[in-house]
């Protein structure tokens, strides 16, 4: 049940940073800054949700809340392993998510 809350909670962060109106500034000054860099991770739904699965994960793993990280609640023991593994998860489901929406609209 926490894997699939954590992934709920990335795919609506990851959608507002990438979408929302909200961050029109911020993504219209990161891509000023950088545009080839800033500019598509902004933009991008699988590049977005890996850094915010990466410092969800982070968080969970420095307030001790790391049974809400999926891999070291599976046993991996390593921090930074298990925060790079859960950011990928988060990538892959979040994109694919947005890929079955994208489909249905």
């Amino acid at each position: 049940m926490e894997l699939i809350l954590i992934i709920l909670l990335s795919y609506g962060i990851s959608n507002i940073i990438v979408h929302g109106t909200i961050f029109d500034k911020l993504r219209n000054k990161a891509d000023d800054v950088n545009p080839g860099f800033f500019g598509e991770l902004f933009a991008c739904m699988m590049c977005t949700p890996f850094w915010v699965g990466f410092f969800l994960s982070l968080i969970f793993q420095l307030c001790d809340y790391s049974n809400l990280s999926p891999f070291a609640h599976s046993g991996v023991d390593c921090i930074y392993l298990s925060v790079f593994l859960d950011a990928c998860l988060i990538s892959g489901t979040t994109w694919l998510i947005h890929t079955f929406q994208e489909y249905f609209e």
